[in-house]
């Protein structure tokens, strides 16, 4: 008994259509996912415009002096030495 034997029906242009977009539902199901997770991700690196935004330069300089500022404030810290002698 070989297969040959049974008759088949043969498949409608309806049935192939179907499963042709069944086949396609679940990557293209993936690929929209994937570009929702990229474009909420990009969203959310873009900078609010409501907030200034300082120069980087200005910005670099501001902080050089603080620094130096932080150092010239602290006071200077006694050597290990120094305690040890005492």
């Amino acid at each position: 008994m070989s297969a040959h034997e049974y008759d088949f029906p043969k498949t409608t242009k309806k049935q192939f259509i179907l499963a042709t977009l069944g086949t396609l539902f679940a990557p293209l199901l993936v690929l929209f996912l994937v570009a929702r997770l990229f474009f909420g991700i990009q969203s959310g690196l873009v900078d609010d415009p409501v907030v200034e935004q300082k120069p980087e330069a200005a910005a670099a300089a501001k902080s050089a002096d603080s620094e130096d500022d932080a150092d010239d404030e602290a006071p200077a810290a006694p050597a290990a030495d120094d305690e040890k002698s005492e």
